[in-house]
């Protein structure tokens, strides 16, 4: 039996903008970013949202104010106090920079069987899947996540109160790029399977056959996580400062496949 681990705590700091105190980026005119001297490389610079509007009553009553909302709108937190809602309540939001990343193999022989495995892992990042800005946008020409079928529909029926109702985009600030967008990123990954079976000699003296062995192997048949994309292995969309952004990163390829070594 052999066995191998591996664990790496990679960690980042700015230490000099050349006098700057920060360096705010943007990716596609979508999402920002800002870089500060003490602090990791590109992190999330977004609005933090604060649930959502039940009824009309809370959109006219409540503090702080955001321009355009509508029952069903995102509310979100003031962060300069000034009780409207504005480019200056963007707050640092998270990191794709994980906490560490680990990996994992064995292989084993028992009798006339083979078994060998391998995981690969990352945990404590974020990921900032802007793909849901636009699937979830429920404006009727687009496809939908499940979740839409717990969206606001009416101040009787405003759904599990954090799904947004029906609706453009551009209406209130619910198209802004905020924490209902930034998600956790950590997953755990079952890279490959093998299962083998070399059939005994005297079985295949017949054939004039020296060595056969059968084998199931499977690559990347499992993924444990908790990110609502198709792969949370997304990377920089333009540059080095805007990292983690998923416009819908391609699912990973999974495959199943029985084979046989044969020698004669």
């Amino acid at each position: 039996m052999n066995h191998s681990a591996n664990i790496s705590f990679n960690r980042n700091k700015v230490v000099d903008l050349g006098g700057l105190p920060e360096i705010i980026s943007r990716s596609d005119n979508v999402i920002f970013f800002v870089t500060r001297v003490g602090q990791p490389i590109g992190s999330y610079y977004t609005l933090e949202t604060n649930g959502i509007y039940s009824s009309w009553d809370e959109v006219n009553n409540s503090l702080p104010k955001v321009p355009g909302a509508r029952p069903g709108d995102y509310k979100f937190n003031d962060m300069d106090g000034n009780n409207v809602i504005d480019g200056n309540d963007k707050a640092v939001t998270g990191n794709y920079q994980p906490k560490f990343t680990y990996g994992y193999s064995v292989n084993l022989t028992y009798g006339m069987f083979d078994f060998g495995a391998s995981l690969q892992g990352i945990y404590g990042n974020k990921v900032a899947n802007i793909y849901k800005r636009y699937i979830n946008n429920m404006e009727g020409n687009t496809n939908n996540m499940a979740d839409a079928v717990n969206r606001w529909q009416s101040e009787a029926d405003y759904g599990d109160g954090k799904t947004i109702r029906a609706n453009r985009t551009a209406k209130g600030l619910n198209g802004q790029i905020s924490t209902a967008h930034i998600e956790d990123g950590s997953y755990l990954r079952i890279r490959s399977i093998t299962l083998g079976a070399t059939l005994p000699k005297e079985l295949l003296k017949s054939i004039n056959v020296s060595k056969l062995r059968i084998y199931v192997a499977l690559q990347n048949p499992f993924t444990f996580t908790k990110y609502s994309g198709y792969n949370p292995e997304v990377s920089s969309r333009d540059n080095p400062l805007t990292p983690g952004v998923d416009y819908g990163t391609y699912p990973i390829a999974k495959s199943y496949n029985i084979g046989f070594n044969l020698d004669f």
